[in-house]
């Protein structure tokens, strides 16, 4: 279950700093500046942006339960994988815009959280 806490951390790096930067990469001056002002956005960072605070969102209940999950010793490591996939799945459909996928991406995600906590009952 380690290996979740950590691969979720390293989505949540990549997609809330990584590829926003990459995206807004012509704006490095900016970025590095003391931002007064802001660029206007493109509709793929906007979109990046939004994927981005679901993630959050979902981040700290995932967190919670793999721990708890951890702590009690019940096994929801299928649940945490699914989750994992699921979230990458709705970052990918978001940035290409794909709407029905992310939808069920993201709602596939909450029922890996309830099942997950769930099983900790």
């Amino acid at each position: 279950m380690e290996t979740y806490i950590v691969l979720a951390l390293l989505l949540t790096l990549f997609q809330s700093w990584l590829i926003p930067m990459a995206i807004d990469i012509k704006n490095l001056h900016w970025m590095m500046g003391v931002r007064d002002s802001s660029p206007s956005a493109s509709i793929l960072l906007k979109r990046a942006r939004r994927a981005s605070l679901n993630l959050h969102e979902s981040l700290a209940p995932f967190l919670a339960l793999v721990l708890a999950s951890m702590y009690l010793e019940i096994d929801n490591t299928a649940y945490a994988c699914w989750w994992l996939i699921l979230r990458v799945v709705h970052g990918v459909t978001y940035l290409i815009g794909v709407p029905y996928v992310r939808t069920l991406a993201f709602i596939g995600s909450i029922l890996c959280l309830a099942a997950m906590a769930m099983a900790l009952l």
